[in-house]
């Protein structure tokens, strides 16, 4: 009948619309595969072209080592008082008491001793009253709890010296931000360094972040330049930049 013809004349359009989509589907993800395989093709050919010439310098570096990965987007920082706070009770006891000091200067005291100093741009320095806690401990839990890579200890026999750690900010590290701890006979007696927000806003900046292999033929050409002796490269990785660090607002710039 024309009604029944009406019917099949439909599923047959709507099996070949469906069809058509699963073509144009095929094609793209062809065209995307082509593209990636091109790309992972002349990332080897740059790769291995780079471990020639850091070969023929008398310096190791695998091609493995050289990421692809382009560098993180940039971020723009503003000022946390409430993670502030969290740092100063974390070291002071709970409800330390704030202070405005004048000149985007926040300063905080303890019930049982001690004090902390934060400015505009991150710096702070804290000087604590904690000789009754393991100060190894402490660091470590701060660094965990803070975001912070683990800590690297320089300390003599009797549990004084110093330990330094590095920022990380969404799981890369920012390698001048960092944090000094000082131990007097495993007690953290002072803590300097820099503070970053928790959150950021993503940014894009007027020069684009080199990537790895670009990087590693600035490197190579500063070592030429100074005569640094240099045997190998054993790590490259995606990081970020501290900008601006002496105002409120804080910059990460890719790297």
């Amino acid at each position: 009948s024309p009604k029944g013809g009406g019917s099949l004349d439909r599923y047959r359009l709507k099996n070949i619309i469906i069809l058509i989509l699963l073509l144009v589907n095929g094609f793209l993800l062809g065209v995307l595969s082509m593209r990636q395989t091109s790309v992972n093709a002349s990332h080897r050919q740059t790769a291995e072209q780079l471990v020639e010439l850091f070969a023929a310098d008398g310096m190791a570096l695998r091609a493995e080592d050289i990421p692809a990965k382009a560098a993180p987007a940039g971020q723009s920082l503003a000022r946390d008082m409430d993670r502030e706070r969290e740092v100063a009770a974390f070291f002071l006891g709970k409800n330390p008491i704030r202070a405005d000091q004048g000149g985007d200067i926040y300063s905080y005291t303890g019930s049982a001793g001690g004090a902390a100093q934060f400015r505009a741009g991150g710096s702070f320095d804290i000087a604590c009253a904690l000789s009754d806690v393991d100060g190894t401990g402490l660091i470590r839990d701060f660094c965990q709890e803070f975001s912070y890579s683990e800590p690297v200890f320089t300390l003599d026999g009797d549990g004084s010296g110093t330990a330094i750690a590095v920022c990380r900010y969404k799981k890369l590290t920012v390698p001048n931000c960092a944090v000094t701890f000082t131990l007097d006979r495993g007690a953290l007696v002072a803590v300097s360094g820099i503070l970053l927000p928790e959150k950021g806003t993503e940014v894009s900046f007027d020069q684009d972040p080199l990537s790895a292999a670009a990087a590693l033929t600035a490197f190579q050409k500063m070592r030429r330049a100074r005569q640094a002796a240099v045997s190998s490269v054993t790590e490259v990785a995606p990081c970020y930049e501290l900008q601006s660090a002496t105002s409120a607002a804080m910059s990460l710039v890719p790297a």
